[in-house]
């Protein structure tokens, strides 16, 4: 056959099928450094498709578990109905995604952050700028459907808008980083688009529910006090798992960043909530409740000692050589054979600068909450911490000392330290989660009244394509706060 194949017909067939499957075409502007890595662990210049497709089920499953689910001990009715409309290894996804065009660009001024300035102190010299945050200039997500069936279009596309705009990808999302707004939406119109745009947090989730509520025909509100797994938060209301709007606004991102890093510290609470030196061991500060691992190393001139230091560990059994051993103090998860682990558990608060439509940011948290895994998690957890006058290494179990065994828990001074904030040293943890969420708010407020005093914060002009200042444009004013280094020589 000699049949020629007409290469312009063909390339409009192929033109015409895509878009066809083509639900949406959304460009997007980073408005908050993006810090994915690569396969090297370094700062990636690609945004990943599967790391926006694996942030959005997970967005979805709390919100299919919050209006949803009967069963809240497990993610498996979540899992099974996301699953298929995105897809899992057993189900192909409804939907594919394509990013394309990204451009990005280097600021070495996110190297000052105290979270990533805790990342590079073990880098060599020659290697450090390849791990610092970038800015994304652009780029573009094309989002297209399998099946002819649209039921789950607006769903998709609104979950991925909230999801880059407000919940984050890459690493530290939870703490801030790897933020998105669309700047260009092709293809399917939403209003939570809009409500984007002008940094209607509350709108764009209220939206979201709804148009999700009446795809799925779900008429429950769960409650997270009886969940096993994170539910997507409430809009508004006095609840522990609503959506709560902080005073702190800045044009400055690196400082906005540097509060939220400061503001889930154990040495923030020791001064700001407590009163107490940060040197002061404070065993009963449970900043375990937003997320694990948390601990820090032994500073090298007491980890030689520890061989020669008694264990202390009244309720607790643990493998006293291994603790000895044990470079690390903090908290860690008691293995069946008595030996220290390291317990991992995903932040329940996502802390967002949310870029409002008049140019500056303002710190939203954004809770997951659920009880009964974090009940679990306590039963298993202790503490380790070093008395270096008392020449005393101190485990203690998380689950005892909240329930205020103060005569075995406790030890020299603490009982008088942990009774200056009886509210976060002691109580049911339903309770103490939802006073560790009040004081989360408060902190932010008091650290950002702190470090924006000498600040002039100035307003800008906003548009569509919303172009705050950051700090490729201005040089932030860094102010060091004592204690705030993961690394310091205190007891946790």
């Amino acid at each position: 056959m000699n049949e020629k194949i007409d290469l312009n017909n063909l390339m409009a067939d192929v033109d015409g099928f895509i878009k066809k499957r083509l639900v949406a075409k959304i460009k997007f502007k980073g408005v908050i450094p993006w810090w994915g890595g690569d396969h090297d662990g370094y700062t990636s210049n690609h945004i990943d498709e599967d790391e926006i497709v694996g942030r959005v089920k997970w967005f979805l499953r709390t919100v299919y578990n919050r209006y949803c689910v009967n069963d809240l001990n497990s993610y498996k009715e979540a899992e099974d109905k996301v699953s298929s409309y995105l897809g899992c290894t057993n189900n192909k996804s409804i939907y594919s995604f394509k990013v394309s065009n990204t451009i990005m660009r280097e600021n070495t001024s996110y190297s000052h952050i105290n979270r990533v300035t805790f990342l590079l102190r073990d880098k060599e010299p020659n290697v450090k700028e390849k791990f610092i945050p970038k800015d994304v200039t652009s780029f573009t997500l094309e989002i297209f459907r399998n099946r002819h069936h649209n039921k789950f279009d607006e769903i998709i596309v609104g979950a991925v808008l909230i999801t880059l705009a407000f919940l984050g990808i890459g690493k530290g999302a939870n703490r801030g980083f790897g933020r998105f707004i669309p700047i260009n939406l092709d293809g399917l119109n939403t209003s939570i688009y809009s409500k984007i745009i002008q940094g209607d947090i509350r709108g764009a989730f209220k939206e979201f529910y709804d148009k999700f509520k009446r795809v799925e025909n779900c008429t429950k509100q769960n409650s997270w006090t009886d969940s096993c797994v994170p539910l997507a938060p409430l809009i508004n209301g006095d609840n522990a798992d609503s959506i709560l709007e902080t005073s702190c606004t800045s044009n400055n991102i690196v400082q906005i960043l540097e509060i939220i890093q400061a503001s889930v510290l154990k040495a923030t609470f020791k001064g700001l909530s407590y009163n107490m030196n940060v040197k002061e061991a404070g065993p009963f500060i449970h900043t375990w409740i937003y997320g694990l691992p948390r601990h820090s190393k032994v500073p090298q001139n007491i980890r030689i000692k520890q061989n020669n230091m008694e264990v202390k560990c009244d309720d607790v059994e643990v493998d006293i050589n291994d603790v000895k051993k044990n470079d690390e103090m903090g908290y860690f998860k008691l293995a069946s054979n008595r030996k220290l682990e390291e317990p991992r558990r995903q932040s329940m608060f996502v802390i967002s600068p949310v870029l409002m439509n008049n140019g500056v940011y303002k710190i939203f948290i954004i809770p997951f909450l659920s009880l009964k895994d974090n009940e679990e998690a306590a039963s298993l957890l202790i503490h380790k911490g070093i008395h270096i006058n008392n020449n005393t290494i101190h485990i203690v179990g998380i689950e005892a000392m909240i329930k205020n065994n103060i005569s075995k828990q406790l030890f020299n001074n603490e009982p008088n330290l942990a009774n200056k904030r009886r509210d976060l040293s002691f109580g049911d943890l339903d309770n103490l989660i939802k006073k560790y969420t009040q004081e989360l708010f408060s902190i932010i407020n008091k650290q950002c009244k702190q470090k924006t005093t000498n600040i002039t914060t100035t307003h800008h002009s906003y548009s569509t394509n919303r172009r705050p200042i950051t700090p490729s444009q201005q040089r932030p004013s860094i102010h060091k706060t004592r204690g705030f280094n993961r690394n310091s020589k205190v007891t946790l």
